[in-house]
């Protein structure tokens, strides 16, 4: 065989293997294509279902219903396609949860936004009955019936803080409005009155209750947070135990304290939780807590995050637990000291024969014959009052010595002012049941 033959044949097989491995790459490549749409397919199945199943929860929930969170499907295999398959389907789970949620949110919020209305208009009709009441008090004098309207009076005042409470949980604002700033003395009774056991309750403003005072944007919510407080403490304690309401000045400001005598010491991680939602009740649940009950522990926490108050729980050494609030210094207003004062009417003076104003009676002037004309001759004396007339009257039959009367005491106007200023610092409990 010649070369040329020899190269002839090369050649030939070379193009050849060169066909050959043109026709398979064309069939690999087709068959890589098969499968990329496969897959791709796959995927766009995948994301239509998602869609689909996204679309049908909407409408579910335009109808008033509400549907159930689609199942997460499982996909065989380890490799790219499976990933994104999985990635897809949980992407589905969520969107439909974060329908749902959304939805329940705005129905939480038409809730909340309704709610808060009618709490406006609840305090306003409350408000209402309490004036309506108050006159009835003062038209009638029947012990009976006034009794009875004290007692709808203090449910009435209760019905009032149990809205304001609701009114402070969903967002609102205090719904009390005053116009002056009021005592911290009568702050403490105020929450006193509002209590179901005030009878138990015994205040101690002390000097601090006349000495200062609370403006008329701060008063009604402390007044609300003593209350609140107080009737957790009721609660807790025996129901033949007292419970204190204390008030002291501090260096950081007004120190108010609620102390009860409690049945069961509190544990130590549920007063920690507790003072972490008085501290800052963003970082617990509040819905749960006002599902356990703890309605008046938020609203507490609430008005404290609102007026920058400092609450917080302590065990005291009887065993019991003492609420603490702190009422910052730029909220108290000085007022006044108020001394009562009275009158005290000098001994008459006897008067001076000669002197202006005091005529001398002519030496006869006691006889029968000239007290007729007494008058028209002083009458010359400018402001002369009319003199009685004498009658002789006959004289009583002789009896048993009349005992000498006791003789004025100095000291006794002096000792009736003295209880007449503690009684009116003293703290009393309020008159209505």
């Amino acid at each position: 065989m010649t070369a040329a033959q020899v190269a002839a044949c090369f050649v030939g097989s070379v193009l050849v293997s060169v066909l050959v491995g043109h026709l398979r790459i064309q069939a690999v490549a087709a068959a890589l294509h098969t499968a990329r749409e496969a897959e791709c397919e796959r995927v766009a199945e995948a994301a239509r279902a998602a869609e689909k199943s996204l679309l049908w929860t909407a409408e579910e929930l335009c109808r008033g219903l509400r549907p159930p969170l689609p199942a997460e499907p499982r996909w065989e295999g380890s490799d790219s396609l499976v990933t994104v398959l999985e990635l897809i389907s949980n992407l589905q789970v969520q969107s439909a949860a974060a329908l749902l949620r959304v939805h329940d949110e705005s129905q939480a919020a038409v809730l909340v936004s309704m709610h808060q209305t009618l709490t406006r208009r609840q305090h306003a009709l409350i408000g209402q009955m309490l004036d309506h009441l108050t006159q009835l008090q003062h038209a009638t004098e029947d012990p009976v019936l006034l009794d009875r309207s004290f007692k709808i009076d203090h449910l009435a005042t209760r019905l009032r803080r149990m809205v304001e409470s609701v009114s402070v949980v969903l967002g609102g604002t205090s719904l009390r409005e005053t116009r002056a700033p009021i005592p911290v003395s009568t702050v403490l009774r105020g929450a006193k009155s509002e209590v179901l056991r005030y009878p138990r309750v015994v205040t101690a403003s002390g000097q601090v209750g006349s000495a200062f005072a609370l403006p008329a944007h701060v008063h009604p919510d402390v007044c609300h947070v003593l209350a609140e407080l107080t009737d957790n403490a009721l609660e807790a304690s025996d129901p033949a135990a007292k419970v204190w309401l204390r008030a002291e000045k501090v260096n950081a400001g007004l120190h108010l304290e609620v102390e009860d005598r409690g049945l069961l010491l509190m544990d130590a991680a549920q007063r920690e939780m507790l003072n972490t939602l008085l501290a800052s009740p963003a970082q617990l649940d509040v819905a749960e807590q006002v599902r356990r009950g703890s309605l008046g522990l938020v609203t507490v926490a609430k008005i404290a995050q609102r007026h920058g108050l400092r609450v917080w729980l302590t065990t005291n050494p009887t065993g019991g637990t003492t609420a603490n609030v702190i009422v910052p210094n730029h909220y108290l207003v000085p007022l006044q000291p108020v001394i009562g004062t009275i009158a005290v009417p000098a001994p008459p003076q006897p008067a001076t024969p000669g002197q202006p104003g005091n005529p001398q009676p002519p030496a006869d002037a006691g006889t029968d014959g000239q007290d007729d004309a007494a008058p028209a001759q002083y009458g010359a004396v400018a402001g002369a009052l009319p003199r009685r007339q004498r009658v002789d009257r006959p004289l009583p039959a002789a009896g048993p010595p009349a005992v000498a009367g006791q003789a004025a005491n100095p000291h006794t106007a002096a000792d009736w002012r003295s209880g007449l200023h503690h009684g009116l610092s003293a703290d009393a409990s309020p008159t209505q049941p």
